[in-house]
């Protein structure tokens, strides 16, 4: 039998056959070759219209210098192990690398740039310069950086010979040699920090046109509804501290006393202080109503052999008042005693309590304090007047509702106040 021909395979479509590469392969080829002639065609163009530019971008001596940092989590992450520095411990020249806010970025030349950096209540200058080891790139990049975005720094803090009106920290600057954005701030913003920092504008004030030379006035609806910025503002950061300032020499003082903290419930199944000023809620099938006070829950505690204890913790409060007296929820400082013979053992104790919070303030919160007597005004508010210990006055009840009387005092009927009747 002789032996069956052999037939070659046809090439499928798109392999090569004994003549080399297929239709397809050779069709794909030359798309690719087309486009990268039309790339290098479009970068020889705009080299030959900007031979400048083109070399500058080639000779970027600074990039890995600058830039926008990619997101957390979107790279792996590898600790730098550069310790971080807070620019309110700057006390004599050296290199510093921390996280601030651009307040605002100045261009003076293609060479040369200059930025107001805040953490917290410090603020400093800061200056980039072109140079042989820091690019014109770098610079042009840090000049366009937005009002209020977050930056990591790397510089020299370097001693002025004249003092800087522009910043807290007058008599250091700082030359950049890194710089990165953390988060870039969206333009323009609803509000400028720089005009929430002005007073509460009066009643319709804020609706008459702006006056050359001055700042716009930023109503306090305005403030609400961009609250995130205008906490930014250095007399909200010092209220903020103050509050915490009060709540930590609160703590300290009744702590050297002997007491211990304690938290209680702020759902309740029944009114702690009775009335009708009491949030109701519903509790699952039944009704549950927030708290107008620990004081049962103290009370329970002391005859329970604890004897001096003492709660931070919100208050809420269901009265319909427009006063900066009568809130629906505010943040009470409790403490309840056992004492020994007399009541006035507990009038020590508030006296010297008070006596320890506002002297701490003067000590330890100066500078906030007098931040927010600026913003409201010196002359709206007094500097801290104390007696000295054991020096308070103290009047006694019945002599209190005498000076009522004798005032000419009324209740809300107009009858006199009672020998008995709350102070109110």
């Amino acid at each position: 039998m002789a032996d069956e021909q052999q037939i070659p395979e046809r090439p499928k479509e798109g392999a090569a056959g004994e003549d080399g590469p297929s239709k397809k392969a050779l069709k794909k080829a030359a798309k690719e070759a087309e486009k990268a002639a039309k790339k290098a065609a479009a970068k020889a163009a705009a080299a030959a219209s900007n031979p400048q530019q083109q070399q500058q971008q080639e000779e970027d001596v600074s990039k890995e210098d600058y830039g926008d940092l990619p997101l957390i989590g979107a790279v792996p992450y590898k600790p730098s192990g550069i310790k971080r520095q807070n620019l309110a411990d700057i006390k004599e020249e050296g290199e510093i690398v921390f996280r601030g806010i651009v307040e605002n970025a100045r261009k003076q030349s293609a060479k040369l740039g200059f930025l107001n950096i805040r953490q917290g209540f410090s603020s400093i200058q800061a200056v980039i310069t072109a140079s042989e080891t820091l690019s014109r790139q770098m610079v042009k990049y840090a000049q366009q950086i937005s009002p209020q975005s977050t930056v990591l720094v790397h510089g020299q803090i370097t001693k002025t010979t004249e003092p800087i009106k522009s910043a807290t920290i007058s008599d250091f600057e700082l030359q950049i040699t890194k710089l990165f954005v953390i988060a870039r701030a969206e333009t323009p913003l609803p509000i400028q920090i720089e005009d929430a920092e002005g007073p509460l504008p009066e009643e319709g004030a804020e609706e008459q046109p702006v006056k050359e030379g001055e700042r716009p006035l930023v109503s306090l609806n305005t403030r609400l509804n961009n609250r995130a910025l205008d906490l930014r503002t250095v007399h909200n950061q010092a209220i903020f501290r103050i509050k915490d300032g009060v709540c930590s020499l609160f703590l300290e003082y009744l702590h050297q006393k002997g007491f211990i903290s304690i938290q209680t419930p702020k759902l309740l199944g029944a009114p702690s202080e009775g009335g009708a000023n009491v949030f109701t809620v519903s509790y699952f099938s039944g009704k549950a109503y927030l708290a107008q006070s620990p004081q049962l829950y103290k009370q329970m505690v002391v005859i329970s052999r604890y004897e001096k204890v003492m709660e931070i913790g919100p208050v809420f409060r269901a009265e319909n008042s427009n006063t900066a007296r009568h809130l629906t929820e505010f943040t009470g400082l409790d403490m309840e005693m056992v004492f020994e013979e007399h009541y006035h053992e507990v009038l020590e104790v508030l006296e010297g309590l008070m006596l320890y919070i506002f002297k701490g303030l003067k000590e330890k919160y100066a500078r906030e304090t007098e931040l927010v007597r600026s913003w409201l005004g010196t002359d709206k508010v007094e500097d801290f007047k104390l007696p000295e210990a054991g020096k308070v006055p103290r009047i006694p009840f019945s002599e209190g509702v005498k000076i009522l009387r004798e005032s000419g005092w009324k209740e809300a009927d107009g009858s006199e106040i009672g020998d008995y009747d709350d102070l109110r």
